[in-house]
This record gives C-alpha cells, structure tokens and sequence, in this order.
C-alpha cells in the first residue's frame, strides 16, 4: 500500500513522510506474517507425543478410538500412539519400562501388579462391568455340557479367564477341576478354534458375539446379566506420573472424558467410528455394537470398589491377605475428581 499516492499534500516533506510511513507499514506486515508462522510452528511442537495401549478389538475400546478419531486428544495438546497389546501383564510391562505413558486394561491386571510390587495405580474406569457373553459350540446347549471340555480364552489372569470363572461358578462348574483353559489370544483367533473343534466354548464381546451368534454357535449367557461387578476396562499410569506429570494425566482425563460425552451424544459420529476401526460386517452391526455398549461405559470414569473387592476376594487362595486390602490400595483418582469438578 502506497500512502504517497493518496496524499493531498506533495510537498517534499510530506511525500518523504508517506514513504517512511509505507516501509514501516510494510515492515509491520512481514512482522504480523513472520508472528503467524513461529504460532503455528508453536502450536505444532506443542503436541506431546505418547503412548497408550488397549487391549483388543472390542466395544469398551470405543471412548478411546473416538478421542483418537474426533481429535479430542489433540485438542488438549496430545498425540497419542494407540497400541495393542494382548495380555494384561504385557501391558504393565511396557508401562513401567516406560513403553507406554497409559495403559488401559482390566482392572485386576494393575491390582495383580501392584501385589507384587510395581508402582502402578488405576486413575480412572470406563467400564465397571463385563460386556460380554460365553459361546459355545452349536451342540452345547448348557454350562454343563461343557465339562470336560476345552475353553478358550486370551491370556491367564485378563478378563477372559476372570469373566469365564465368574459364569462358571456361578452355573455349578469347577473352572480349575471340571474344563481347560487354552491361552488362545484375541477374539478372530478364539473364533476360529471354535469354527475348527479346538475348543468347546470362549468369552466374545460385541461384535464378535454377534458374529458367533450370527454362524449358530450357542450363547449360553451374558456376564451383565449374572450380576457381575468388575472393572473390565481401567485407565492406568505409573504412580510417579501423578506428581511429576501431572498436568499429562490431567489432559489424558479430560480428553477422554470429552470423548465419552461425544459418545454418548453422538450417535452417527459414534457408529462411523465404531465402523472404521472394529470393522464390523456392517452399518446395522455397528449400530448393535454401539447400542450394547453405549450404557455400560462410565459417564465420570469412576472406578467401582465392590468390584474390586470382589475381585481381591478371589485373589486370597494363591495370594494370602488379599482380600483383606482396601480396594482403595490400588486407585488414585485425585487427578480424576479434580477434572470432574473443573467440568
């Protein structure tokens, strides 16, 4: 822009004045361009980059792929690499080697941990009970059919194995006397044993368990249903982390908080999500998917003592005293009630 131009005056004065003006106009411009640049270079470098594990392909996994998908973690700063590990206690392993910076997993994965020593807290739960139902094969038509027979499941001590003894014993069967546990891992894999013979029945969470149902096989029951009480899915970070990174735990809590309120808001954002990464056989399996979930997870990720409790309880055999710990032990919310009142 050339004041020069449109001034009334042409004196030499004046027309000496209109440049100095121009350049310094033009130097305020560059400036104002150069300032746009170092804030979106700023904003970029802002992001901190960490890690966070899941456990698998399942529904209790949706806030988390939502905060992903609809950018909530990157609101608050965050770039979260998602990784999946099968297996609880790989989790708590690459956790405190410093692998990971959260791990989400069952919630008796960090308190069998912290029973043995290792630093690690449960900072929040988004699901305080087990979505799941048992399959079996198409002859099965009862708990007590499966005596004697093989029963998959993910690994020792995860949900899998905890859930199957819960319905076992609540239908009469032995889970160490009257079956076999195979450690088979994920879903796709515990399917395709029961498709071929190698077991007589598993533990699915939708959609799996719509898919088993879908081919024939048996549901024999949903843990839901029997009352089961238990932290299938809890937030969990190192101990050290809630007093020197703070503020991440924080950020972590709230965006997946803002994650499951999207959720439980959002139903066709929610379903298309659901869509891109469980990669359901269709629109309408997506939206059971969606429907099956979308009450059992945790408006305020707060974790449930009496399931805990319970858990602790059938603990006490090989691990004497653990019934007698406070579930409190094994929980630190401070950062989580401090999120919720700030809400």
């Amino acid at each position: 822009m050339d004041f020069s131009k449109h001034s009334p005056d042409r004196s030499p004065d004046n027309r000496i004045l209109a440049r100095r003006i121009n350049a310094m106009m033009k130097k305020l411009l560059l400036y104002l361009i150069y300032a746009s640049l170092l804030l979106v270079c700023h904003n970029a470098e802002a992001q901190q980059r960490i890690a966070a594990s899941y456990p698998g392909i399942a529904g209790y996994n949706i806030p988390f792929w939502v905060a992903l998908d609809t950018g909530e973690f990157k609101k608050l700063g965050l770039e979260v690499d998602p990784v999946l590990i099968s297996g609880g206690s790989k989790s708590m392993q690459a956790l405190l080697s410093g692998g990971l910076d959260f791990a989400h997993t069952s919630g008796g994965v960090p308190v069998q941990a912290s029973l043995s020593g290792a630093e690690v807290t449960i900072i929040g739960t988004a699901a305080n009970s087990m979505s799941a139902g048992v399959i079996a094969a198409k002859e099965i038509r009862s708990y007590q059919d499966l005596k004697g027979k093989k029963i998959g499941i993910a690994s020792f001590g995860g949900n899998n194995d905890i859930g199957l003894r819960f319905a076992f014993k609540k239908n009469g069967i032995n889970p160490d006397k009257d079956v076999t546990f195979l450690q088979l891992g994920g879903e796709r894999n515990r399917l395709t044993a029961l498709e071929r013979g190698v077991i007589s029945g598993t533990i699915m969470s939708p959609p799996g368990l719509f898919v088993a149902e879908a081919q024939g096989f048996s549901r024999l029951g949903d843990l839901n249903a029997m009352g089961m009480r238990y932290p299938e899915l809890s937030i969990v970070a190192r101990k050290r982390d809630l007093k020197e990174r703070r503020d991440l735990v924080r950020r972590y809590l709230r965006a997946y908080l803002d994650a499951v309120r999207t959720m439980k808001s959002n139903r066709d954002a929610t379903v298309r999500v659901i869509e891109k990464y469980i990669h359901v056989g269709s629109k309408a399996e997506a939206i059971k998917t969606y429907d099956y979930f979308v009450k059992s997870i945790s408006d305020t990720l707060r974790t449930e003592r009496e399931g805990l409790t319970e858990f602790l309880a059938t603990l006490e055999p090989k691990t004497p005293g653990a019934s007698k710990r406070n579930p409190n032990d094994f929980i630190d919310e401070s950062v989580l009630e401090a999120v919720l009142r700030a809400r």
